[in-house]
């Protein structure tokens, strides 16, 4: 019994009642919250329409073949290492991308507002201008 989105032996295994298919619970619950209700069969589904399973003797889960030996576990480790730290990079690249957004668009909204302030100061003087012009010309 394996996991139709994982490929591995599910710890909580649910089957769906429309295609029939055995996925791990937080898996499908994650994949249908990513991909609006939808299996990956395509059929529209919800949470309610899986059906758990209960295994007569608690499931082992096999250890995968290439942790079987030390330099196996040690090619294992540097590439999830390796996987870790491209994820690291690739974050503070849209860190540093949505930084520069927000301050870019602070600096348009302040300049907006100081030049909303220049023309409301000359609104108002030239107001006053044309009321002295008005008093003088009565």
């Amino acid at each position: 019994m394996h996991c139709a989105i994982s490929g591995t032996v599910p710890q909580e295994p649910v089957v769906s009642k429309q295609s029939g298919r055995l996925y791990e619970r937080r898996l499908i619950v994650k994949y249908l919250e990513d991909h609006d209700g939808r299996e990956p069969s395509g059929e529209a589904v919800t949470a309610d329409d899986f059906v758990a399973l209960q295994a007569a003797a608690p499931l082992v889960v096999p250890r995968p073949a290439n942790a079987t030996s030390l330099p196996s576990l040690l090619t294992f480790f540097q590439s999830e290492w390796d996987a870790l730290m491209l994820e690291m990079f690739q974050l503070k690249q849209q860190h540093e991308h949505t930084q520069h957004e927000l301050a870019t668009a602070l600096y348009e909204a302040d300049a907006a507002k100081r030049v909303i302030a220049r023309l409301v100061m000359e609104r108002d003087a030239a107001r006053a201008s044309l009321a002295n012009i008005q008093l003088t010309l009565q």
